[in-house]
């Protein structure tokens, strides 16, 4: 069977399939480069409006007639933007499951907030100030942040001390719907929900901590797991919208298919022992969900969604998680010896989040082997990169 799989490997990736899909980026001329004064001068304008996020919750039990209380109260410290006199940007990750939230401005002032709502898919997080007159930070507009342009970034530390780093845009992954921007920036402890500002100390985007690109929490192997231990930024594009929601809604909607996936993949032939994912394959579909209208059933290997490329299970369902409600999308999977495509709409999600944006566990990636015939998927992996390209060519002229 391994040699099979390398077979498989080799014909996914002589024929472009796990390529098939891969953004292109296109050099961008880089900001003209900021002096020191231009970056006290963005500092100290700003730093009004940056604020730290502490927020509460009593863990352990109280005390009853044989046993002591065992409850503590623990805080979670984060920082925060005001994006109006009285209303604080956060993340989700700072705020989720606290009982209050204390917003510390930079003068000292501590004052008690309000969660309007969270959203865990996009980890944002709005919080209400009553009586509070913060100077709103301006929302970039106009030209997204591009490789090369510099960055400042404006916390709080866990020991409430002001942070201040600079730097520039690394890497923008340009995901359906969700697009992180990676920043060469230190990350402090607290630093969650953080600003990062441009050059004319625009907000671009806030910052999501220390991380990789969202996968979900699991056993994954390390080789499958994006890398980790850099500095992310959710932009300002995403996270303005979504926080127009959570103002005039309190949540967000989110996209919903009913499938459960798990990632596959195949052993590589030039790095034996190391996987290649080669899409998300189906476990289980919910009865009457537009899963099961597209005509999905367990043992389908989906490989491509609205044009994009799939490798991982993660993918797929936060790609469908961030679509909205109502969105129609071209789904290409894999059944036995046929490719197929299949156009679907994805309805509003009954789960105020997906259990990968909650931490749930996830199950490890496994092989194709024992699911399929690999020797018929390789007769067909020709076929399914002409369907995929065809797809891609589809997507590129809307």
């Amino acid at each position: 069977m391994r040699t099979g799989l390398n077979r498989l490997g080799r014909a996914l990736l002589a024929t472009g399939v796990l390529a098939a899909f891969a953004a292109g980026s296109r050099p961008v001329a880089a900001q003209n480069s900021v002096s020191v004064m231009d970056v006290e001068t963005i500092v100290r304008a700003a730093r009004p409006s940056v604020v730290t996020v502490v927020a509460q919750r009593w863990t352990g039990q109280a005390a009853t007639a044989k046993r002591p209380a065992t409850r503590r109260l623990r805080s979670s410290i984060g920082s925060g933007v005001a994006i109006d006199a009285d209303v604080i940007l956060t993340t989700a990750s700072v705020v989720q499951r606290s009982e209050k939230v204390f917003v510390r401005s930079a003068d000292g002032v501590e004052r008690e907030g309000q969660v309007i709502g969270f959203d865990l898919v996009y980890n944002v997080a709005l919080i209400r100030t009553p009586g509070a007159r913060f100077q709103p930070l301006r929302f970039a507009n106009g030209r997204p942040p591009q490789e090369g342009d510099w960055v400042v970034a404006l916390g709080t530390s866990y020991r409430d001390q002001p942070t201040t780093s600079f730097g520039t845009v690394s890497v923008r992954y340009r995901e359906p719907r969700f697009g992180l921007i990676q920043l060469s920036n230190s990350v402090y402890p607290g630093n969650s929900g953080a600003a990062a500002l441009n050059s004319r100390g625009e907000l671009i985007g806030i910052v999501q901590g220390d991380l990789g690109v969202p996968d979900p929490a699991g056993r994954f192997s390390e080789s499958l797991r994006r890398p980790g231990g850099m500095s992310f930024v959710l932009p300002v594009e995403i996270a303005r919208p979504v926080c127009e929601k959570l103002r005039t809604e309190g949540r967000v909607p989110h996209g919903y298919l009913g499938v459960s996936t798990r990632s596959a993949s195949v052993e590589s032939e030039t790095e034996p022992g190391s996987p290649v994912p080669i899409g998300a394959l189906v476990e289980s579909v919910v009865p009457g969900a537009p899963a099961q209208k597209l005509g999905l059933k367990r043992g389908d290997l989906i490989v491509g969604f609205d044009g994009e490329r799939v490798e991982y299970a993660d993918q797929i369902a936060r790609w469908v998680a961030t679509a909205a409600p109502g969105t129609a999308v071209e789904i290409v999977y894999v059944r036995g010896q046929t490719p197929h495509t299949g156009r679907v709409t994805l309805t509003d999600s009954p789960n105020a989040a997906p259990v990968w944006a909650m931490g749930g566990a996830v199950a490890a990636p496994e092989s194709t082997s024992g699911q399929r015939r690999i020797a018929d998927l390789e007769r067909q992996i020709l076929e399914l990169s002409n369907e995929l390209q065809k797809l891609k060519s589809s997507s590129d002229r809307r």
